[in-house]
């Protein structure tokens, strides 16, 4: 199958794109390395969660709920679509790439589509679609959202056609959410609706991946190419982060949909450098506990959940109730 696949009309001139690609990356322009190594991290976890979280406690609510939306069902989806197709990464079908060695340490995985690519297209994408109707901040966002996508092709972790079906999950998303959120708005009690749609997705997609998928077990030389179980680990982890992220959100905007626009600029600044400052450690240390296996994995799944119900539920409660206390 992977003889097949590497040598097949479609990922043939995909390879040769990428060995191109490999070959401007000259030791000479190690500085484009670094660049690129920086851009993509716009499309892992933590910038887009400040992004959705700044927009969500200090800009405007409304548009906090959508963007982490979108950014809680592209987990949700990519990783359902990656480990159905279990496509292996361009290394593995073709020997003349060499990926830079950091991004290539991280990219442990299946191959499509692109999370980094489908992340950025949903938040910083759904960023452009909100502003629309500005042209220079519209433009400037793509550009970014294009840049993720390309910094994936660069390092050599990805293929053109990962990339495509990264930034198409998050264009579709886009427009989707953007009826579903109006919607809900206009009934607040529809948001419960929408967690229960969420947990039932996520339930069935969950039982799939594990009762009902099937994996690849392909070896060379006694190398297993993907370990299934480390895939399956690393993906249910983050949707379980997503699913905080989303009931907290869903069930804060109908029993707490607090408000930014009446809210003095010195009070969002507050909100979000505390907010952040907490972001930050709930993503990195949480995250290195459940991998260095100092929780077992199922209580690392509820600590996941519990991270991101805090960012979108219990956090807008404290600085809500705080501020009210401090009016008074």
């Amino acid at each position: 199958m992977i003889e097949f696949l590497a040598n097949s009309h479609w990922l043939a001139p995909q390879m040769n794109f990428l060995e191109f690609i490999q070959n401007i990356r000259t030791p000479h322009l190690e500085i484009l390395n670094k660049f690129f190594l920086s851009v993509t991290v716009l499309g892992e976890v933590w910038l887009p969660s400040l992004i959705c979280a700044i927009w969500y406690w200090c800009v405007d609510s409304k548009k906090g709920v959508y963007l982490f939306s979108l950014f809680g069902m592209n987990a949700l989806v990519s990783h359902l679509l990656k480990l159905t197709a279990c496509v292996y990464r361009p290394w593995i079908y073709d020997d003349r790439i060499t990926p830079v060695d950091i991004a290539m340490e991280r990219a442990k995985s299946y191959s499509m589509p692109s999370g980094h690519s489908a992340t950025a297209s949903s938040v910083i994408g759904g960023l452009a679609f909100l502003y629309r109707k500005n042209p220079f901040i519209l433009i400037l966002l793509v550009i970014i959202v294009l840049m993720v996508g390309f910094s994936r092709l660069w390092l050599g972790v990805h293929t053109p056609q990962d990339v495509i079906a990264g930034l198409t999950i998050g264009l579709i998303l886009i427009l989707i959410f953007n009826k579903i959120i109006e919607w809900a708005e206009s009934n607040k009690t529809r948001y419960l609706y929408l967690a229960l749609f969420v947990n039932l997705f996520a339930v069935a997609a969950l039982i799939y991946v594990l009762k009902f998928n099937t994996y690849p077990m392909d070896y060379i030389n006694g190398k297993l190419l993907v370990n299934p179980h480390h895939a399956l680990k690393t993906s249910i982890t983050f949707d379980f982060y997503a699913l905080g992220l989303l009931n907290g959100v869903f069930l804060c905007r109908k029993i707490l949909p607090f408000e930014t626009y009446n809210t003095d600029l010195k009070t969002r600044f507050i909100r979000g450098v505390i907010g952040g400052a907490i972001l930050f450690l709930i993503l990195n240390y949480p995250v290195q506990w459940v991998f260095d296996e100092i929780f077992s994995f199922k209580t690392g799944l509820i600590i996941q959940f519990l991270s991101g119900f805090f960012i979108t539920a219990i956090y807008p409660l404290l600085f809500t109730y705080s501020e009210k206390l401090l009016r008074k």
